[in-house]
């Protein structure tokens, strides 16, 4: 009995493998049929949780009148200036989650911290909650200051819940 060579043994492999790829090789499971599937699905708008700029949060707050601006820093971060018109809601608290999963499902939310770390973490909490439109500044407050925007001493907004 002679036993194949290196050789041969590596064109047969290439052979099979060349078969395979070409779509040769075993078909696939038909797919089931679509009565198999159940009722039709309700399309619905995808959720939008995205970043975005100080300039795309300033065109946001211009069209959009319902946008609910959060800051979610520290109350000693808050103190030492945010953006206009935002309400206040620590990430780092305790009862975050709680207060946020009472916030408004039908009205977009933009959310900021100092640098955009913990924004998104919030956004990423929002949008696994159900909230249909959640945005992240980027840059955080640290790039709305360095980008020459207007910062303020005002008291927060109130912070809304879901009716």
């Amino acid at each position: 009995m002679t036993l194949p060579t290196p050789w041969a043994t590596t064109m047969v492999l290439l052979g099979l493998l060349s078969l395979e790829t070409a779509g040769c090789s075993s078909p696939a499971p038909a797919p089931a049929p679509a009565e198999a599937a159940g009722p039709p699905v309700e399309q619905t708008t995808p959720a939008v949780a995205r970043d975005i700029s100080d300039a795309e949060l300033l065109a946001l707050v211009s069209e959009k009148p319902d946008l609910l601006l959060i800051d979610v820093r520290t109350q000693r971060e808050w103190d030492k200036g945010h953006i206009e018109g935002a309400c206040f809601l620590d990430f780092l608290e305790d009862d975050f989650s709680e207060r946020a999963s009472k916030l408004p499902k039908d009205r977009p939310i933009a959310v900021y911290c100092a640098a955009g770390g913990r924004s998104a973490d919030a956004m990423s909490f929002l949008a696994s909650k159900g909230f249909k439109e959640v945005y992240n500044l980027r840059d955080g407050f640290y790039g709305w200051d360095d980008a020459g925007r207007e910062v303020s001493s005002s008291e927060p907004a109130p912070l809304p819940q879901a009716e």
